[in-house]
């Protein structure tokens, strides 16, 4: 019985020996903390590029869809002879300049769909600040176009301060407030 056992015992620390040696031949990253952006204050359109790109490739997870271009659109290279995005965003749809059509598909996705894809974009407000969607615009923009996303278009979309009455602004960007008189409790 005892030999049983023992040759259990060495079979089992042979498997973590073995896989131990593997997992140490995979090479490790070394994952960064975020650092926390100020974007609303005057941000030059250089700062919310850098910013962008960072969101994009991290944070924001946008190349878990867009890195490969089969679930959603590729945004950083030559999709079906368009250009990156930059180039193509001003022409999906009419009327609708670059910036407006980049800032819609990360707030309302469900609007307009790219031909061929299926409606699967979640609004980026519920991870996303506004701030941080705008850093993300412009950075796409970049992408083979001219960026005109500024520090106002933050400003015009941020969410704005409750009103008195211990009110609350969620996620979707619209105050909350009670109505309730406290005098008629």
């Amino acid at each position: 019985m005892w030999r049983t056992n023992l040759k259990i015992l060495a079979l089992t620390l042979g498997v973590l020996a073995f896989y131990t040696m593997i997992a140490n031949v995979i090479p490790q990253l070394q994952s960064e903390v975020p650092a926390a952006l100020d974007l609303t204050s005057n941000a030059s359109p250089e700062a919310l590029v850098a910013a962008g790109e960072k969101i994009y490739n991290g944070a924001g997870g946008c190349t878990a869809c867009h890195g490969l271009g089969t679930r959603a659109p590729n945004m950083l290279t030559d999709y079906a002879g368009q250009g990156p995005i930059g180039a193509r965003c001003g022409t999906r749809e009419k009327g609708v300049d670059c910036k407006a059509y980049l800032y819609e598909s990360m707030t309302q996705p469900t609007k307009f769909v790219v031909s061929g894809f299926e409606p699967i974009m979640p609004d980026m407000r519920r991870q996303l600040s506004e701030d941080q969607i705008w850093a993300t615009v412009a950075y796409l923009e970049s992408q083979g176009g001219e960026v005109t996303v500024t520090a106002d278009d933050i400003k015009k979309t941020a969410p704005a301060p409750a009103a008195g009455g211990g009110g609350s602004v969620p996620p979707g960007g619209v105050a909350v407030t009670s109505t309730m008189d406290p005098v008629a409790l």
